[in-house]
Protein backbone atom coordinates (compact mmCIF):
# COMPACT_ATOMS: atom_id res chain seq x y z
CA UNK A 1 0.00 0.00 0.00
CA UNK A 2 0.70 3.64 -0.16
CA UNK A 3 1.56 5.88 2.40
CA UNK A 4 -0.30 9.27 3.07
CA UNK A 5 2.02 11.40 0.98
CA UNK A 6 2.20 8.67 -2.10
CA UNK A 7 -1.76 8.84 -1.86
CA UNK A 8 -1.81 12.77 -1.83
CA UNK A 9 0.63 12.72 -5.22
CA UNK A 10 -1.28 10.22 -7.13
CA UNK A 11 -4.18 11.99 -6.61
CA UNK A 12 -2.82 15.13 -7.65
CA UNK A 13 -1.24 13.18 -10.60
CA UNK A 14 -4.72 11.86 -11.28
CA UNK A 15 -6.53 15.77 -11.04
CA UNK A 16 -4.27 17.02 -13.33
CA UNK A 17 -3.97 14.16 -15.53
CA UNK A 18 -0.21 14.07 -15.41
CA UNK A 19 0.82 10.92 -14.10
CA UNK A 20 4.26 10.99 -15.94
CA UNK A 21 4.85 14.03 -13.26
CA UNK A 22 3.82 11.45 -9.95
CA UNK A 23 7.65 11.85 -8.79
CA UNK A 24 7.74 15.75 -9.25
CA UNK A 25 4.48 15.71 -7.14
CA UNK A 26 6.22 12.56 -4.67
CA UNK A 27 8.52 15.11 -3.22
CA UNK A 28 5.98 18.51 -3.45
CA UNK A 29 3.93 16.30 -0.80
CA UNK A 30 7.39 15.22 1.00
CA UNK A 31 8.28 19.29 1.20
CA UNK A 32 4.91 21.26 1.78
CA UNK A 33 1.59 20.54 3.75
CA UNK A 34 -1.12 18.72 2.51
CA UNK A 35 -3.51 21.56 3.08
CA UNK A 36 -0.94 24.27 1.15
CA UNK A 37 -0.97 21.58 -1.95
CA UNK A 38 -4.97 21.43 -1.91
CA UNK A 39 -5.35 24.91 -1.99
CA UNK A 40 -3.30 25.30 -5.30
CA UNK A 41 -4.47 22.23 -6.94
CA UNK A 42 -8.14 23.84 -6.23
CA UNK A 43 -6.87 26.73 -7.58
CA UNK A 44 -5.59 24.90 -10.64
CA UNK A 45 -8.91 23.21 -11.44
CA UNK A 46 -10.88 26.11 -11.47
CA UNK A 47 -8.94 27.83 -14.16
CA UNK A 48 -10.91 27.06 -17.78
CA UNK A 49 -8.80 25.38 -19.98
CA UNK A 50 -8.87 28.14 -22.72
CA UNK A 51 -6.63 29.92 -19.76
CA UNK A 52 -3.95 27.68 -19.19
CA UNK A 53 -1.12 27.66 -21.93
CA UNK A 54 0.78 24.83 -21.58
CA UNK A 55 -1.21 21.95 -19.22
CA UNK A 56 -2.75 22.21 -15.51
CA UNK A 57 0.46 20.25 -14.53
CA UNK A 58 2.89 22.67 -15.29
CA UNK A 59 0.91 25.65 -13.83
CA UNK A 60 0.28 23.43 -10.57
CA UNK A 61 4.57 22.91 -10.32
CA UNK A 62 5.11 26.83 -11.43
CA UNK A 63 2.24 27.87 -8.22
CA UNK A 64 3.88 25.45 -6.07
CA UNK A 65 7.46 26.64 -6.93
CA UNK A 66 6.17 30.79 -6.83
CA UNK A 67 4.63 29.92 -3.16
CA UNK A 68 8.37 28.24 -1.96
CA UNK A 69 8.68 30.92 0.46
CA UNK A 70 5.51 31.63 1.92
CA UNK A 71 5.85 29.58 5.15
CA UNK A 72 3.97 26.11 3.74
CA UNK A 73 6.94 24.12 3.89
CA UNK A 74 6.85 21.12 6.18
CA UNK A 75 8.31 20.79 9.53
Amino acid sequence: MYNKEEKLAREIADALDDMVALRIYEKFTQKYSEQHLRKILQKVLSVPEKDIRKTRGALFTYLVNQNYGSGHARD
